[in-house]
């Protein structure tokens, strides 16, 4: 984790990271279920456009063969990324993320293909919510609403998930909110 970038008297109370493993089980699952069936049918598409492609007699027959098997890739792409994606999430999320709390505010900061660092205040006001978890719980600090592409107002939500001390980190954001300023 590079330095953050602490103000004066400010000092760092808790460094975490997100447990490993996959957390949401139920929703892993229904997305891996999800997308199988674009997985088989996009690499069935894929490798019947190429058979036919070897044994086109006529050159309409091998455009169609290549279309077939253009037209599988994506269905494949899409379904490996359902089917693949939450498990690769699940052994990156530890490495990647890193959250810290300091006595003034929240650290997220995230490393690897996008990196960034988000800093949330923790003020007298700020809203926390608390999800306790079998191996972890989530920490929510930070909520706004925000519209979808469709205009439709959505929550978008932040803060240490999937972290192993939650119940401890709460109590020490609720600490932090009950001081003077």
């Amino acid at each position: 984790m590079t330095p953050l970038p602490l103000r004066p008297n400010e000092t760092v109370l808790w460094e975490g990271a997100p447990v490993p493993g996959l957390h949401q089980r139920g929703k892993a699952v229904f997305l891996m279920i999800f997308g199988l069936p674009f997985l088989i049918i996009g690499i069935a598409c894929f490798f019947f456009g190429l058979h036919r492609l070897t044994q086109a007699p006529t050159l309409s027959d091998a455009g169609l063969a290549l279309f077939l098997t253009a037209f599988g890739l994506p269905f494949a792409a899409l379904g490996a990324f359902l089917v693949f994606g939450p498990l690769v999430e699940a052994r990156t999320a530890s490495r990647d993320i890193r959250y810290a709390l300091s006595t003034r505010a929240a650290y997220v900061q995230r490393t690897g293909r996008f990196p960034s660092l988000k800093v949330y205040p923790i003020t007298p006001s700020t809203h926390l919510e608390l999800e306790p978890g079998k191996r972890a719980s989530t920490i929510w600090l930070h909520a706004r609403l925000e519209r979808d592409s469709d205009g439709d107002l959505g929550t978008t939500k932040a803060g240490f998930e999937n972290i192993a001390e939650g119940e401890k980190v709460f109590g020490m954001i609720r600490d932090l909110q009950d001081k003077p300023a």
